[in-house]
């Protein structure tokens, strides 16, 4: 079997005409000897023009600046090769070039000596490596002035890159966490979690957001909301995950003081409130008290102001417990047979005295017979009814009328209240049970409006409705008939 032979001239022409470098043989003289395709095209020239020509010949003035042939003779005289040299021209008319070049000595035909010189046109290179680099720059500032921490680990958990903002939360620097796993810088049992990540990496979701404390050099930790992203190669395998987390402890505090002037504001309502409420029965107390002071000569009056001053000590009392009760609520323990109709009475009396002084308010007070029998404490239920009512006045500050309608369901005693005011707006309708909700700016009945009144009902086993229009709102109180009801109730019974 004949084995072919290399044609090694034909072998060195088809290197050179491949190769993507620009390449010129030169010999001692500094005479190209030939070139390489990739030249002839870079230069526009003609080989038959170049062959035999000086170097400084074929290239452009520009090149001549350089030490580039002396460079050459030392190659061929020293035999050392010159490696990934780089000259820059400017020609006229042309933008900045910029080459890398090579120098290799070259042993010629009959002992002579020359040089093969590589040279590559590196200028777009270059500027591709330098908007890269900025590109990097740009990164890394955009990372480093970020307000969040934001750390990168490997697919393991071990941390590469960590923020400044994360070395100010923690107070450790990128050089003492570096290599280290995360899961160590959250506090237990959130750590677990962090491991669990990485397990299962492929998995991530960079929609979740979870809160994990994170530890400080001190020992002490912050809250940090966390949101996880993974990297990935260019197969689309994870790599990594990127860690952006939010420091909480400003957010917090703000919370905190923002609850406590909450808290104080409502505190503050309560007060006027309770200030309000007081304050009435005690002024009566109080005068009743002067007359008898001067020694009233007549009986009766001295009984009813003796009476006065035991109702108004009795209805301070019932502020007080009413706030007890709204503040710890609990189920009403001991309850008695009430008669309804005289609670409305009483109540009615009281609050037209009430709203008596700038009002134009006609009220009708409906309730089918002289009584009507629930199961409650007197005194609570007269503080609701008169609580709605008082609203109900101070609903119709230009005037209107109060209906007051009372009957029997079943088991139920139904009181309805209605005023002809504007109505509740939609926006304030699921609030007005809430505690100290209030649409007034002064602070009277703040302390207790709807919510206290809301509360007695319920602890009596009952509930309040409401219902609303532009004409006007009505509120329904419903609690449970009394047990004992006798005859007289039953005659009222709704048909």
């Amino acid at each position: 079997m004949s084995v072919a032979t290399l044609d090694h001239e034909s072998f060195f022409h088809a290197v050179m005409s491949t190769i993507p470098s620009s390449i010129l043989i030169l010999d001692e003289r500094l005479a190209v000897l030939t070139v390489n395709h990739n030249f002839l095209e870079k230069s526009r020239g003609n080989l038959n023009y170049i062959v035999g020509r000086k170097l400084h010949e074929i290239f452009p003035p520009a090149f001549q600046d350089t030490a580039l042939d002396q460079q050459i003779r030392d190659v061929i005289n020293t035999g050392r090769t010159i490696h990934r040299q780089r000259l820059t021209y400017r020609a006229p008319g042309v933008s900045l070039r910029t080459y890398s070049y090579s120098i290799c000595p070259l042993q010629l035909h009959h002992g002579s000596r020359g040089a093969i010189l590589v040279m590559d046109d590196v200028t777009d290179l270059l500027r591709l490596g330098e908007e890269v680099r900025r590109m990097q720059l740009h990164l890394a500032s955009i990372v480093e002035s970020a307000g969040d921490l934001i750390i990168s680990t490997d697919r393991a958990g071990a941390i590469m890159t960590w923020n400044s903002a994360a070395a100010k939360a923690t107070g450790l620097t990128e050089f003492e966490v570096q290599g280290g796993k995360l899961a160590h810088h959250i506090e237990e049992p959130q750590n677990k979690e962090v491991e669990a990540c990485f397990r299962g990496i492929e998995e991530i979701d960079d929609r979740r957001s979870v809160e994990w404390p994170m530890k400080c050099r001190g020992g002490e930790s912050i809250p940090v909301s966390w949101r996880l992203s993974r990297m990935t190669g260019q197969q689309g395998e994870a790599t990594g995950v990127v860690f952006v987390g939010r420091n909480l402890v400003e957010q917090r505090a703000m919370e905190a003081q923002m609850h406590q002037g909450e808290k104080l504001a409502a505190l503050g309502m309560v007060i006027g409130g309770i200030a309000h409420e007081i304050r009435n029965p005690l002024g009566v107390s109080s005068a009743a008290a002067q007359l008898m002071k001067q020694r009233i000569a007549k009986p009766e009056l001295l009984e009813e102001c003796i009476g006065k001053v035991i109702a108004g000590i009795d209805r301070a009392s019932l502020v007080v417990e009413s706030l007890l009760r709204f503040a710890r609520p609990k189920p009403i323990a001991e309850t008695t047979r009430v008669n309804v109709v005289g609670i409305l009475k009483n109540a009615l009396m009281f609050a037209s005295g009430e709203a008596a002084a700038g009002t134009s308010v006609e009220w009708t007070l409906e309730t089918g017979a002289d009584n009507l029998f629930a199961e409650g404490v007197q005194n609570l239920l007269e503080l609701v009814v008169i609580n709605l009512m008082l609203n109900a006045f101070q609903a119709m500050p230009g005037g209107g009328r109060l209906a007051i309608g009372l009957r029997r369901d079943a088991a139920e005693v139904i009181i309805e209240i209605g005023d002809t005011g504007p109505g509740i707006p939609d926006a304030h309708l699921s609030k007005i049970f809430d505690p100290f909700f209030t649409t007034r700016s002064d602070s009277r009945r703040s302390g207790l409006g709807l919510s206290v009144s809301h509360s007695i009902v319920r602890q009596h086993g009952g509930r309040v409705d409401v219902r609303t229009s532009r004409n006007g709102t009505t509120f329904v109180i419903r609690i449970p008939v009394a047990r004992d009801a006798g005859v007289e109730s039953r005659l009222v019974e709704a048909s």
